[in-house]
């Protein structure tokens, strides 16, 4: 959903006026465009810069850092899942491969439409680009919901966690949500195609009823179950922790001398990653409402008339008030981007096991550093010694 509300407002520009022609005065107007799409772009660089320059300058700089910092997150996840095995690892570098190709199915769309450049007006590619993109976009949520439901079970049900959540489960986790998100967009093939030379969508009843129906499934039902049993997690490990703090007595010591060994696991193991999951969780959906709302808002503030000079456009108070919510989409779209960059920075801040194996990783680069320093010195020194053996001048005195 974060990435169709721009899409969104262009097709509202398409389907407003169809195939029209501009009329407009050319002496006074500097968006003489005979496309729709085409002058729309030029209209908000003439009454929004300051938006447009936004979304083509600040969106590289999220690339970089989620690009970087993901590719990070991945191969600390992959080196900490192979010692341990542990599925909340795999989970999140599940994620972290999501996020990085999403970033680059966004760079596309950006090029498209942030800077004009013909990226998706292929008529095969168009459509298939669409599919795959919206299911990178709905595979975050359902790989948190999922993470969280594997949390939810090992804290609330921590009996039921040793059938419901072993090791050898997690792929096949992973790989089910990544089926449903490709299922749920699939009807994405069919609308959208290449009209007219230009990759826009369709305005079929299904394909509207469709989209609409996925995302709220995806961008609202899920988080917010996702956020119902956060609150349920959070619940349950207060209980616990307002349990540990009682007094206990003999028979609650000998019982839980019983019963150590087998809650030993668990006790230890789920506070990073609930701290973690629970931090992504709430971000993610703070960054996720805005969108939701300014998408929803998009149709409340509709474009004005195409035909109108640029000087009538700025008076209007329609192109007024779609300019200002094309303002606030910009500036809550690139804080809705942030989701898919700033991981590493919860991870570590919130997860112990992340940090102590990226210093892991740097001890094992600084002995190797120091291993090939100590193998050169013998090398070296091994050299002069053989070269003052072999050295007559230093034999001559003798």
């Amino acid at each position: 959903m974060e990435f169709t509300t721009t899409l969104s407002a262009y097709k509202i520009a398409n389907s407003s006026n169809g195939n029209l022609t501009m009329t407009t005065n050319t002496s006074k107007d500097m968006c003489d465009f005979n496309i729709p799409i085409e002058r729309y772009h030029c209209i908000l660089f003439e009454t929004a810069p300051q938006a447009m320059y936004m979304d083509r300058y600040m969106t590289p700089f999220w690339y970089f850092l989620g690009l970087v910092g993901n590719s990070i997150a991945f191969f600390i996840w992959t080196r900490r899942y192979r010692r341990h095995s542990n599925i909340s690892s795999l989970y999140l570098a599940a994620l972290a491969v999501t996020d990085n190709l999403l970033l680059l199915f966004h760079m596309f769309s950006e090029l498209h439409y942030a800077w004009g450049i013909s990226t998706l007006d292929y008529p095969i590619f168009c459509p298939i680009f669409f599919v795959l993109f919206m299911s990178l976009q709905y595979i975050s949520p359902l790989f948190i919901l999922g993470f969280t439901v594997e949390r939810y079970i090992s804290i609330v049900r921590p009996f039921r966690s040793e059938r419901f959540s072993r090791i050898q489960r997690g792929p096949l986790e992973i790989c089910a949500l990544s089926f449903l998100a490709v299922a749920l967009s699939v009807p994405q093939y069919f609308g959208w195609t290449v009209a007219s030379g230009f990759c826009d969508g369709s305005n079929s009843e299904f394909y509207t009823a469709w989209s609409w129906g996925s995302d709220i499934l995806v961008f609202a039902i899920f988080p917010v179950t996702t956020l119902v049993l956060n609150l349920l997690v959070l619940r349950a490990a207060s209980k616990s922790v307002k349990f540990r703090r009682q007094p206990e007595s003999t028979y609650c010591k000998a019982n839980h001398v019983h019963h150590h060994h087998k809650h030993k696991t668990s006790n230890t193991l789920v506070s990073p990653s609930t701290a973690t999951l629970l931090t992504i969780s709430f971000y993610r959906l703070f960054t996720l409402v805005p969108v939701a709302i300014i998408f929803a808002l998009q149709f409340t503030y509709p474009v004005g008339d195409y035909r109108m000079p640029i000087d009538e456009i700025k008076q209007s108070s329609t192109w007024r008030k779609h300019v200002q919510w094309f303002v606030a989409k910009k500036i809550i779209d690139e804080i809705g981007l942030s989701q898919y960059c700033c991981n590493i920075f919860i991870y570590l801040v919130t997860a112990k096991p992340f940090r102590m194996e990226m210093r892991r990783c740097f001890r094992c680069h600084d002995k190797g550093k120091q291993d090939i320093q100590l193998g050169s010195l013998r090398n070296e020194n091994h050299t002069s010694t053989n070269a003052t053996l072999l050295d007559p001048s230093l034999h001559k005195g003798m």
